[in-house]
């Protein structure tokens, strides 16, 4: 009988899936699949690439904005005290910090008490850390959503900013899936809030509320299968749903059409630049490469479209499902900064709630909070990056900040 994966394994393998798949396709983004073939290897991307400079796998700004989502939830749980909250307000601020990392402004003055020392707003730890402030594959959709965004006026559901659905509201919300993991309409919700933020189109807010439903029923044991089809029924009660469905009604039919070759069936969904092509194709891959995480990555990211965005996705939903064990530790081992993502993780665990057991069928509908599980130690990674980090040091915690 298999060792039940506990909450923390599938928590950690979650994020280290999605960082790492992220890295994956980072230097074969903009690459035709034919392209990556010529650079690589005849078959494409196989290996973990690092860069030349830091012999580090670098990530994109899928996860420099993902981070940013665990900040703002982990503020606003702390904010609660177990009371009411908006978090969607708290992780808008969240991402006001990430504006300033990529353009070294923010929407306006109004919001510049977040960066005022004298408050007793916990310090954002992300600001600290230098790597964060490179600008990958810059989000020009979230930054003028961002920028736009005055008197807390941003994008929601019923307050259209854009009528954009590419990726860039989805590649982020993966934390979302992980902290309300205890109720997948929840989950669902907070996910499409979240990336509603910068992308009001449906197609964009609905994909990313589908990710955090599969992402939060994975995390409570359910199956691939099952965790997928509670999403598409959660999907169908909202307006604008259409394009995402059929997108998933296409990646189901295709997981069972044994005449056509997994390549040919993620070019047929799409090139994962808009939202619902690019949740799609990361179903789809793990879906078909259930047990293997590189076979996994391979797939999702050895195509004609958006490979970091792709296999960061498919990593997230494969280590929620399998736990990090699932994820090599070669890999693991090449991640830039690892420490700090992972000690985000661990903050965002600890403030997480978990569905409690049922005896007989696994686990109980009641959304009540469970006791949260104590967090073992840590297991000690010193790698070339870390002692990189601990050189360059970090930015000083009496860093001033100034807006016009």
């Amino acid at each position: 009988m298999a060792r039940e994966i506990t909450a923390r394994e599938r928590y950690e393998g979650a994020l280290l899936g999605f960082v790492i798949g992220d890295a994956f396709g980072h230097p074969i983004r903009t690459m035709e699949f034919s392209e990556i073939c010529e650079r690589f290897e005849k078959h494409g991307c196989l290996e973990l690439a690092v860069s030349k400079q830091t012999e580090t796998a670098l990530f994109t700004d899928a996860t420099q904005m993902a981070l940013f989502t665990a900040d703002g939830i982990i503020w606003a749980d702390r904010e609660a005290k177990g009371g009411e909250i908006n978090y969607t307000t708290y992780v808008f601020y969240a991402y006001q910090y990430w504006l300033f990392t990529q353009t070294n402004t923010i929407a306006g003055k109004e919001y510049a008490w977040l960066f005022d020392t004298e408050t007793k707003r916990r310090p954002c730890r992300l600001l600290k850390a230098k790597g964060l402030y490179k600008n990958r594959y810059l989000d020009r959709v979230s930054i003028e959503a961002l920028l736009r965004a005055r008197d807390n006026q941003y994008g929601r559901l019923i307050n259209r900013v854009n009528n954009n659905s590419d990726n860039g509201g989805l590649k982020r919300v993966l934390p979302a899936g992980l902290y309300f993991n205890y109720d997948s309409e929840t989950a669902f919700r907070a996910g499409a809030d979240f990336a509603a933020i910068t992308h009001t189109s449906p197609g964009g807010y609905l994909s990313a509320g589908c990710y955090c439903a599969v992402i939060a029923e994975l995390m409570n044991g359910e199956s691939l299968e099952n965790a997928i089809n509670i999403s598409m029924r959660i999907l169908k009660e909202y307006e604008g749903h259409e394009n995402v469905s059929l997108a998933l009604d296409e990646m189901l039919e295709l997981l069972t059409d044994e005449t056509v070759t997994p390549r040919v069936a993620v070019s047929r969904l799409g090139d994962g630049k808009n939202a619902e092509s690019a949740l799609a194709i990361a179903l789809f891959c793990v879906s078909l490469h259930n047990e293997d995480f590189v076979n996994a990555m391979r797939l999702a990211a050895n195509h004609d479209g958006e490979s970091d965005v792709c296999a960061a996705l498919c990593g997230g939903l494969f280590g929620a499902y399998r736990g990090v064990a699932s994820v090599p530790k070669r890999w693991i081992k090449k991640m830039q900064y690892y420490n700090l993502i992972m000690d985000m993780g661990e903050e965002l665990f600890g403030v997480t709630v978990f569905r409690e057991p049922k005896e007989e069928s696994g686990y109980s509908e009641s959304q009540e909070e469970a006791a949260i599980p104590q967090m073992p130690e840590k297991p000690k990674v010193k790698t070339k990056e870390e002692l990189r980090e601990e050189d360059e040091g970090f930015l000083g915690d009496d860093e001033e900040f100034r807006f016009e």
